[in-house]
């Protein structure tokens, strides 16, 4: 049916609505495309994640496409331009994290006091990843998750996303290396 038509061809008809054009455009470009950000992001999944953005993109703005080479060379232009753009934010969340003051050391009059069992919780942050452990700790040291986020640089939900993964990779600690700690605290929320 399209499969004669030229990448303009099918790229006009897809700027005017036309499904069919716009499923063979994505069949013709997807394959290069996909293969080209998966070795980019370095994995199947974030590749994919890379691909799908980019044709997104290039459908949105499919009327720029002038047909100075083919629809898929088109696509991949875009998918380089988004990777370039991650890279950047990628670099700049890690001179973000780099630059946050390290994790406040306990006072010692309140570590002769805590108990056993927030002695034994803190020596598991501290063996977290060090995002990780400041998301903990920031929400630990502040009134409201919008203080922290704040505090933080980051939206509440960006937090709230962080603090989900900070506390999911503490539960696992605790179930690996200490689970009668595990069984304490959660016999103690009933």
């Amino acid at each position: 049916m399209t499969s004669g038509a030229s990448d303009l061809d099918l790229a006009e008809r897809a700027g005017r609505g036309d499904g069919a054009a716009t499923t063979e455009l994505v069949n013709r470009a997807l394959p290069m495309v996909r293969g080209l950000a998966r070795r980019l992001r370095g994995g199947q999944e974030e590749g994919d994640a890379l691909a799908q953005e980019a044709i997104v993109a290039a459908l949105e703005g499919i009327r720029r496409y002038r047909g100075e080479g083919t629809f898929a060379a088109w696509v991949c232009g875009i998918t380089l331009r988004r990777h370039g753009e991650l890279k950047r934010r990628e670099i700049a969340e890690r001179r973000r994290l780099q630059r946050l003051p390290p994790a406040p050391q306990p006072d010692p009059c309140q570590v002769v006091t805590a108990s056993d069992t927030e002695r034994r919780l803190w020596s598991l942050v501290e063996q977290l990843p060090r995002a990780h452990r400041e998301i903990l700790i920031a929400r630990s040291t502040s009134d409201s998750i919008a203080q922290a986020a704040g505090d933080m640089g980051i939206t509440a939900n960006a937090f709230r996303v962080r603090l989900h993964r900070a506390r999911l990779a503490l539960r696992r600690l605790l179930m690996a290396q200490c689970p009668d700690l595990m069984q304490e605290l959660t016999h103690a929320k009933r």
